[in-house]
């Protein structure tokens, strides 16, 4: 596996991917109306901002695209595996590329989570800040926003 810089090119994979992973991680901590406005109106020129700018990444297994990320310093903004590679470190890769890019003269790195995935970022690290709720189409989105210390805490 690697990872790659995200090109235009990447956009259509990345959309399904991040449909086919909301779709399948978050059907058991979100409504389905939640989930339907959170992905409505999503498409792959949704991605191209990002991807423009540097910002977005994809993980490739035998040239496959199999996750990608997005980060600039100082936030982790998004990490999304296809669900069939779940619980096989793709993730973990993806969150320390984008920890390594959102480090860039920061010392606290955010992210804000669905309630599935708290449990995977405590698990490297973060700490979660608040429960906080993000407003789509009407509906209440709830999320975890979480901090990261790139230094060692001081005894």
């Amino acid at each position: 596996m690697k990872i790659k810089t995200a090109t235009i090119n990447d956009a259509k994979e990345m959309h399904r991917i991040h449909t086919s992973a909301v779709h399948t991680t978050c059907k058991d901590f979100y409504t389905e109306r939640q989930i339907q406005a959170w992905l409505e109106g999503r498409s792959p020129e949704g991605y191209y901002e990002g991807i423009n700018n540097g910002e977005m990444y994809v993980a490739e297994d035998d040239g496959k695209i199999i996750g990608f990320g997005h980060a600039i310093p100082g936030e982790v903004i998004a990490i999304f595996v296809d669900p069939t590679f779940h619980k096989k470190g793709m993730g973990k890769r993806l969150l320390d590329y984008g920890l390594h890019i959102a480090s860039q003269n920061h010392k606290k790195i955010k992210i804000e989570s669905t309630i599935n995935a708290e449990s995977f970022y405590k698990k490297y690290g973060f700490v979660k800040i608040k429960d906080d709720v993000f407003i789509k189409q009407g509906i209440k989105i709830p999320i975890i926003v979480l901090e990261y210390s790139t230094t060692s805490p001081t005894t």
